[in-house]
C-alpha cells in the first residue's frame, strides 16, 4: 500500500528545519513480483505507481495497483487508493480511503464510497487514518500507527452480532545505511487487538518482522532508478504448513518475499 514518510529536507534533526514553501511533487512506478503488505501477501506480479502534489506541506496523493492475485494469475487485482494529508519537520498525519475492486459475496461489486460494509472480510471500501514520525536523515528512527475507522472491517459473533474492528497497525522502523550507498529497512510491526491483521482472532499478536535492501542511481536531477528487495516474516498462528509458499490461500501465508524495479520521480 501508499504510505507516505516525510522528506529528507525535512527530517534534520538538529539541523536547520528547511521546509518547502512552495508548491511540491513527486511520482513513481515499480514493477513488483508480489504485492505484500504489512505481513500479507495480497496478490501476485504487479504494477503499482503513484503521484502526490503538495503546497508548504500539505499534500494530496493517488496510489494504484494493477496486478495478478497471485503468482499463478489466477485473477486480476486492481486497487485504488487516494489520500490527504499534512507532512512537517519528520511528522506526517493522513487519511487515506482505499478502494479494491472485488465484490461481496452475493455478486455485487464494491462501491468507491459504499460504506454499507455488509459482510465481513478485509476488501471492498475501506477509510484509514495514520499518523507516523521519522526523526532525522541523521537518525532514521520511524514509528507509524494506522486504524481503520470506516469500510470493510469487521467479523460477526457466535450470536450474529457484528463488531467493527477498528483494525490498528503500528509498526517500528529503522533505515540502516550500508557501504555502497544501499539501504536497510528494518520494520517490526504488531495489532494491538483483534484486528485484519490475523483474520479477527485473537487480541495483541506481532504481525511482520521485515528486513530489505534498496538502492537507488541517480538518472537525472528529478529521476532516479530504484532496485528494492524485501524478506517478510508474520508470526502469527505461524505453522510448518503457512510458512511455505502456498497460493490456495495467500493472505495467510507467513513468509514473504518481494522484488522490485522502477523509476522514482522527485
Amino acid at each position: 500500500m501508499a504510505v507516505f514518510t516525510a522528506k529528507a529536507e525535512e527530517n534534520k534533526w538538529l539541523d536547520d528545519y528547511h521546509q518547502p514553501v512552495g508548491f511540491t511533487w513527486d511520482a513513481s512506478a515499480i514493477v513488483n513480483t508480489n504485492y505484500i503488505w504489512r505481513g500479507l501477501y495480497i496478490g501476485g506480479l504487479n504494477l503499482q505507481a503513484d503521484a502526490s502534489v503538495g503546497y508548504g506541506g500539505a499534500f494530496f496523493n493517488i496510489w494504484c495497483n494493477i496486478g495478478a492475485t497471485d503468482w499463478k494469475f489466477h485473477g486480476f487485482l486492481p486497487e485504488l487508493d487516494t489520500s490527504i494529508g499534512f507532512s512537517r519537520w519528520g511528522l506526517t498525519v493522513l487519511f487515506i480511503h482505499m478502494y479494491n475492486f472485488d465484490r461481496y459475496s452475493d455478486g455485487r461489486r464494491s462501491r468507491f464510497f459504499d460504506f454499507s460494509d455488509p459482510e465481513d472480510g478485509i476488501g471492498g471500501v475501506n477509510t484509514e487514518f495514520r499518523i507516523g514520525y521519522k526523526v532525522s536523515s541523521k537518525l532514521p528512527l520511524s514509528i507509524l500507527w494506522c486504524t481503520r475507522f470506516w469500510g470493510r472491517d469487521g467479523y460477526f459473533d457466535a450470536q450474529g452480532k457484528r463488531h467493527r474492528a477498528y483494525s490498528t497497525y503500528i509498526e517500528l522502523g529503522y533505515d540502516f545505511s550500508l557501504p555502497w550507498e544501499l539501504v536497510m529497512p528494518v520494520r517490526f510491526a504488531m495489532t494491538p487487538w483483534k484486528s485484519m491483521y490475523t483474520w479477527y482472532e485473537g487480541e495483541f499478536a506481532v504481525v511482520n518482522i521485515q528486513v530489505g535492501l534498496r538502492r537507488d542511481w541517480k538518472l537525472t536531477d528529478y529521476c532516479r532508478l530504484r532496485v528494492a528487495g524485501t524478506l517478510m516474516l508474520n508470526p502469527y498462528a505461524i505453522d510448518k504448513e503457512n510458512v511455505k509458499w502456498k497460493t490456495g490461500e495467500p493472505g495467510r501465508q507467513r513468509l514473504n518475499a518481494n522484488l522490485g524495479i522502477g523509476i522514482v520521480f522527485n
